[in-house]
């Protein structure tokens, strides 16, 4: 796929193009960008199996407590299981590079999120510029199958009672109206611009017309290499449940978990959110982290499988997400992949026959999505959409409009305004 609308995600380690967009992304941190892409290459070591946890660990864990003045990155071997039954410590150490905001002799730490970067130059929605590489004929190939492979492929365990939270998306019946990236950004009050879940409209070599679509939420790896490079612990996977989520409290801004994500799903807070107050659920999680909804500024967000419903004891909310909710030809199954009697597999069992596969699944992710139907190739380009516009919702694309000038756009009241970064 080509031009800035149609990427699927960002390049890799390893892609030609990928050094100069990791350059890009980290532009403008307060922290190390070479250390961010080296992290990154060895994430994916890690998950190819080429490097050992507990190497890349002890590889970085001098270099990341210079730099972040913390190093709570996980290792499988070296990390003792939280005393919470979770995998997150969301403790209230302090954090790099945050400025005193309000220590006394009495609370001499007062600091557990750091602001808004200094400085922010133009590189928003950088990982949206440069092509990636998600196709079954290139790089990368996907996972292939049918349903019943899909299944075994996906099951983390036979337990049933060993959650984890996935989805099976069924291209055979996306009709590309966007009621999923609608409801999306109404559940969780994602800034104008940013769409946690994106839709891609595409058209296959020779067919002339995008007539083909593909909703890209956040894959909630079962071996996230985001979590990998987190220096505070911030981006974490939930053990209960699967879910990969961040801990606004714990963010720093770095961008590495971007830089070093196949699919190009997160995105970094350029500045507070339009509206403050327009989440309508709890912000913190059942572990007492603020994970759910839009992120404060200088912050990194993407989707939360709906946490806050996950999380809401109510069992109308509970097991549902926004987007599978919104869609009228129950495009999106959501529930426990590891559970025959829920959705995923349920749906799976009805498409019997059909194709199946998981973006990227060379990289090793184990992504906790499952598409039917086939994949985009290497020849398919964006195209005159036969569906639902972003024009007619009002969506502002950040893949064509925002990475037109590079600069991010905010909203004040009804009008679209350029964000200053100075």
């Amino acid at each position: 796929m080509d031009g800035t609308d149609s990427t699927i995600g960002g390049p890799g380690p390893g892609d030609p193009d990928w050094e100069a967009w990791a350059d890009a992304v980290l532009e403008g941190t307060d922290f190390d960008p070479e250390l961010g892409k080296a992290m990154a290459r060895d994430a994916v070591r890690v998950n190819e199996g080429d490097l050992a946890r507990s190497t890349f660990y002890d590889r970085y864990h001098e270099v990341v407590q210079d730099e972040f003045g913390v190093d709570r990155r996980p290792a499988d071997d070296l990390v003792e299981p939280s005393e919470t039954g979770d995998d997150h410590d969301s403790t209230d150490a302090p954090l790099p590079h945050v400025p005193d905001t309000g220590a006394t002799d009495e609370e001499p730490e007062n600091r557990t999120r750091r602001t808004v970067l200094k400085t922010m130059a133009g590189t928003a929605a950088a990982a949206a510029a440069l092509p990636g590489c998600l196709s079954a004929d290139g790089p990368g190939s996907a996972f292939v199958g049918d349903s019943e492979d899909a299944i075994a492929a996906s099951q983390t365990s036979e337990d049933p009672s060993d959650v984890q939270l996935g989805m099976v998306i069924d291209l055979e019946r996306c009709h590309g109206a966007l009621d999923c990236m609608e409801a999306c950004k109404r559940e969780n009050n994602t800034a104008v611009g940013v769409h946690w879940n994106y839709v891609f409209r595409y058209a296959e070599d020779g067919e002339g017309k995008a007539d083909r679509y593909m909703p890209r939420p956040c894959q909630h790896c079962s071996r996230p290499t985001c979590t990998y490079v987190c220096p505070t612990e911030a981006r974490h996977k939930r053990e209960s449940d699967g879910i990969v989520l961040t801990d606004y409290d714990q963010c720093v801004g770095c961008r590495y978990c971007q830089v070093s994500c196949p699919y190009g799903v997160n995105f970094f807070g350029w500045g507070e959110p339009s509206d403050p107050d327009g989440f309508d659920y709890a912000r913190e999680d059942k572990n007492g982290d603020r994970v759910a909804g839009n992120p404060p500024g200088g912050v990194m967000g993407k989707c939360t499988f709906c946490v806050q419903r996950q999380d809401s004891g109510d069992p109308n909310l509970e097991g549902t997400t926004a987007c599978a909710e919104a869609c009228p030809w129950n495009t999106i199954s959501f529930g426990n992949l590891n559970d025959p009697e829920d959705d995923p597999q349920q749906h799976l069992k009805e498409k019997e026959g059909s194709h199946t596969f998981h973006l990227l699944e060379s990289v090793g992710n184990d992504p906790s999505i499952i598409y039917v139907g086939f994949e985009p190739s290497i020849n398919a380009e964006s195209g005159e959409s036969t569906a639902t516009t972003f024009d007619e919702l009002g969506f502002v694309d950040y893949r064509r409009e925002v990475l037109d000038d590079r600069t991010p756009k905010r909203k004040v009241g009804n009008e679209t305004e350029t964000d200053s970064h100075d």
